[in-house]
């Protein structure tokens, strides 16, 4: 019973062995400890070479293969091997069986070499086996350094699965709400019986509260303090529901840059558990903040091809292409201190000052420096400022960062890390060419477009007119075009971002007419009826002598830098200059399908109405009341409008509301006679008082609320909207139309 007691505990105490020991890593635990001696059974020479032809190594190394470790797996492991040597000094292992002719009494007599002596990094003329324990902590070293290593690109991967799941959502939702869209316009539901009718409507009823819980509660109200498209301090702070999907990354980061770091003792390469930890969350910071550079390139780009699949807009791409970067570069950071911190403990200051001397380590520090200056430079008050600076920089730093840290990973070899860089490289050449293809589609002699560009000094408004008679793309309501003027080399490279206000007629090109044009088709079906519309009936007509060709026409505040060149150029005179015109991006929201629409609009934002109006007077549209409220420092600024657009301002569903801020001139003439729809008033709106009035008036239908001026108005029209929503009105919809920086 004794004996059979003792084979058991055996059989046990090698099945258990042979799990711990098996694996992809128990060849290499062998490899590990055999490298610390010298075999002196082969001339002198590369370490390389002795490696590979050397018997003494290779017996002692299939020894411990076939004492500590299971065959499952040695086959393929060795073939590896023989193929490295080949590559290296094109020479193959001695063959595995060469310890064949060792039974277990001359293996029990070699020397057992322990990790004491190992470390002394002996030269010996004999097989050796590694003890038990020292194979053991080799094995354990590796295990725990190559499940760190893979854990780290798994964890960099689930970023791309976070992503991944955010878009899908916004894709989703627009398809939602095409499909819903489609079905106002095409369909209502009819039922012949009470009671399926009022099943449907539940279910309705059902939808439409949960929606408007979502709109009051997530998607349309400020992240916090009801500041939004105001600075907060020298910050911005997105919508609540981009702050709740940044937030979610920023802890997804945190959380796993701070699980799953497996510690041992006895580790070969870092004794204590703290040398452990540190070498793990520098590597894994550093490889997190390396795979977060193809999407800070995707999001920073122009021609984001999610842009067309989600529908949300450059701003909203942009306020995660700065998050992702910001905590990138942390992670950098703490990459970058916790390798300094290893070499500094390790070997002094001395051994850090030859580190830095490494291709590889200054191409990272580097890398890192150049990643804080990137965030330094991006701060909001230096973009809005001095966005040809920040411009400027941000393409200079961004081009070093891909350099340098292109050759902070090629000692990994081409793919292996820096399969991460190529992405971002890929990712800025795709969306140039969809620039250049922009500015082609526009006009294939791109270089000789010439605009005309007026100053009004009482509006303080450039007004720019741009010839699109050779455009292959359709201008639409609500987008902008990019625009350099290219006359003045210095500044040829800077261009600026402009919302188109309208396009001119051109009886050559009446596709281009419509849905831009102020002077359109007169429509008909909602038109008040008047003996006195001679002059809106002249206004209506094409003219006697029609421009040349159609333009796109700017409305333009000068400011410093751009504007402020481009209104001391046209300040005197009509100006003719040479423009390059990339575009149009963005989106046309759909307000046609609305009943009631709602513009509350400061300054040049004055733009968006007036580019929608027309096509949301045209039959097509659903719209039977818009409502604008315009504020507006000069009288001069409104004058022109009401000249420009005094055709469709008198349709009987438009009401302007101009509210007057500041007086320029007395003599100012405001041609609003004869126009009941426009009204003149003092001081700035309150705007809380008309989103609420509007609510009233469409009761429980869908109206839509743009916005498009000052931070503050938009900001009090984006609350008040959500004071809509808790007061019971669903059918608010609101939209912000205006460039984020």
């Amino acid at each position: 019973m004794r004996s059979i007691a003792f084979v058991l505990l055996l059989s046990t105490r090698t099945i258990a062995a042979h799990v711990v020991r098996s694996g992809k890593w128990c060849f290499g635990g062998c490899e590990t400890v055999v490298n610390y001696a010298t075999f002196n059974d082969t001339s002198p020479g590369s370490k390389k070479a002795r490696s590979c032809e050397g018997i003494l190594r290779a017996t002692s190394l299939y020894l411990c293969i076939d004492e500590y470790c299971a065959e499952s797996g040695r086959k393929a492991w060795l073939q590896d091997a023989n193929e490295t040597c080949i590559e290296r000094v094109n020479a193959t292992l001695p063959p595995y069986e060469i310890i064949d002719r060792f039974g277990p009494q001359e293996r029990s007599g070699f020397k057992r070499l322990s990790a004491d002596e190992a470390f002394t990094w002996p030269t010996l003329d004999e097989i050796v086996i590694p003890d038990e324990e020292f194979f053991e902590r080799a094995f354990t070293t590796l295990d725990a350094a190559f499940f760190e290593y893979g854990i780290h690109r798994l964890y960099g991967y689930v970023l791309f699965y976070f992503w991944a799941v955010v878009v899908s959502f916004g894709v989703g939702s627009r398809l939602l709400s095409l499909i819903q869209g489609l079905r106002r316009q095409d369909w209502q539901r009819v039922s012949t019986s009470p009671d399926g009718f009022n099943r449907y409507r539940t279910k309705s009823e059902m939808s439409s509260w949960l929606q408007t819980l979502l709109k009051r509660y997530i998607t349309v109200p400020a992240a916090f303090n009801n500041l939004c498209s105001q600075p907060f301090g020298w910050c911005t702070v997105p919508t609540r529901i981009q702050s709740l999907t940044i937030l979610a990354f920023v802890v997804l980061n945190i959380v796993l840059c701070s699980a799953s770091y497996r510690l041992t003792d006895g580790n070969l390469y870092w004794p204590t558990q703290r040398e452990q930890l540190l070498r793990f969350v520098s590597d894994r910071t550093g490889i997190m903040s390396l795979v977060n550079f193809p999407l800070i390139w995707l999001f920073g780009m122009r021609n984001n091809t999610l842009m067309w699949m989600t529908g949300w807009g450059f701003g909203t791409y942009n306020n995660f292409h700065r998050w992702v970067a910001r905590v990138s570069t942390v992670q950098a950071v703490i990459h970058s201190i916790g390798y300094t911190i290893m070499i500094c403990e390790r070997d002094g200051m001395a051994s850090l000052v030859r580190y830095l001397h490494k291709h590889y380590f200054w191409n990272g520090e580097l890398a890192t420096v150049l990643m804080c200056a990137l965030l330094a430079f991006s701060v909001y008050g230096l973009r809005r400022s001095h966005y040809e600076i920040f411009l400027t920089l941000h393409i200079i730093c961004s081009i070093f960062v891909l350099v340098t840290m292109y050759y902070h990973v090629l000692i990994f070899g081409a793919w292996e890390w820096n399969g991460f860089v190529y992405p971002c490289v890929a990712v800025w050449v795709f969306d140039r060419l969809l620039r250049g293809g922009r500015i082609l589609l526009f006009n294939y002699r791109f270089w000789n477009i010439k605009a005309t560009a007026t100053y009004d000094s009482d509006s303080h408004i450039v007004s720019l007119r741009v010839p699109c008679n050779r455009s292959w793309l359709k201008p639409q309501p609500g987008t902008y075009y990019y625009i350099s003027v290219v006359d003045d080399l210095l500044y040829a490279h800077q261009n600026h971002p402009f919302t188109l206000a309208y396009v001119s007629t051109d009886v050559e090109r009446p596709d281009l007419q419509l849905p831009l044009s102020p002077i359109s088709e007169r429509p008909s079906a909602h038109r008040a009826n008047s003996n006195d519309s001679s002059e809106s009936d002249a206004l209506l007509q094409p003219t006697a002598s029609p421009p040349k060709s159609p333009s796109l026409v700017f409305l333009i505040r000068p400011y410093d830098g751009f504007t402020g060149r481009l209104a001391k150029r046209a300040a005197s005179r009509l100006t003719s200059v040479r423009v390059l015109i990339e575009g149009p991006y963005g989106h046309t929201v759909p307000l046609r399908t609305f009943t009631s629409i709602l513009f509350m609009v400061g300054g040049t934002g004055i733009a968006v109405p007036l580019s929608h109006i027309s096509n949301l007077l045209s039959e097509a549209s659903s719209v039977v009341s818009l409502r604008i409220v315009w504020a507006v420092r000069e009288h001069a600024f409104l004058a022109s409008v009401l000249r420009d657009f005094r055709a469709l301002l008198e349709d009987e569903r438009v009401m302007l509301e101009v509210h007057v801020t500041q007086d320029v001139k007395n003599t100012d003439v405001v041609p609003a006679d004869g126009m009941k729809g426009v009204k003149l008033m003092p001081g700035r709106p309150a705007v809380h008082n008309v989103v609420e009035d509007m609510a009233m008036e469409s009761g429980y239908n869908r109206f839509a609320v743009v916005a498009c001026g000052p931070a503050k108005m938009a900001d009090e029209t984006r609350k008040a909207c959500v004071a809509m929503l808790g007061k019971g009105f669903r059918g608010v919809e609101y939209f912000e139309e205006s460039f984020k920086w």
